[in-house]
């Protein structure tokens, strides 16, 4: 079953950063969008990360989606019951060490389409999650992002997690994030 109609709007003005490595320089960062589901138009924080260096065809600069952190070594326990079985199910041996980023489910188990970024999935959010991370990457060239120190694993993984309704939403943080990666998960 699909959740989703879509992500709609991506809210620029909500785009959040830290460093999260520099010996390999990353940066994590987290997004507002609407995202249109079949019960009504829900703002969504989407998680992405941003490297320096251009290993497995990334693009330099450019930012790519993931579920969330790994804060302990081995199997997934950490995030809600649900991220923890897909991420189990798209993940070698389905275990990561603390500090993977998890992005195995955007790297599409099936791959039809070979003119695609890898790194976006290759269902029908390809585009949409492909335009955000260049539009991060735009942003991050033209300073028009907040610093926030305090974004670390943990605090990444709470917010995307959380049971906190947004302003003008029917469903929680968690719900609606769920149900998007739901919608990728299905078509990985």
């Amino acid at each position: 079953m699909t959740n989703s109609k879509g992500i709609l709007k991506i809210y620029e003005d909500t785009f959040r950063v830290n460093i999260y490595t520099t010996k390999h320089f990353r940066m994590i960062g987290l997004i507002d969008v609407d995202i249109e589901y079949f019960y009504s138009v829900e703002k969504v924080t989407l998680a992405f990360y941003s490297s320096s260096g251009t290993n497995n065809g990334k693009i330099k600069g450019l930012w790519y989606p993931i579920v969330g952190i790994k804060t302990i070594d081995g199997e997934f326990t950490e995030f809600t019951p649900y991220l923890n079985f897909v991420l189990s199910n798209t993940t070698i041996d389905g275990f990561a060490n603390k500090g993977w980023l998890a992005k195995s489910l955007f790297f599409a188990s099936r791959r039809p389409y070979y003119y695609k970024t890898l790194g976006f999935s290759n269902g029908r959010y390809y585009e949409s999650l492909f335009y955000i991370g260049q539009t991060l990457k735009d942003l991050v060239e033209k300073n028009k992002f907040y610093s926030m120190k305090s974004l670390k694993p943990k605090t990444l993984n709470e917010i995307l997690t959380s049971e906190d309704i947004y302003i003008g939403n029917k469903c929680t943080q968690r719900e609606n994030f769920e149900r998007i990666i739901q919608d990728i998960f299905e078509e990985h």
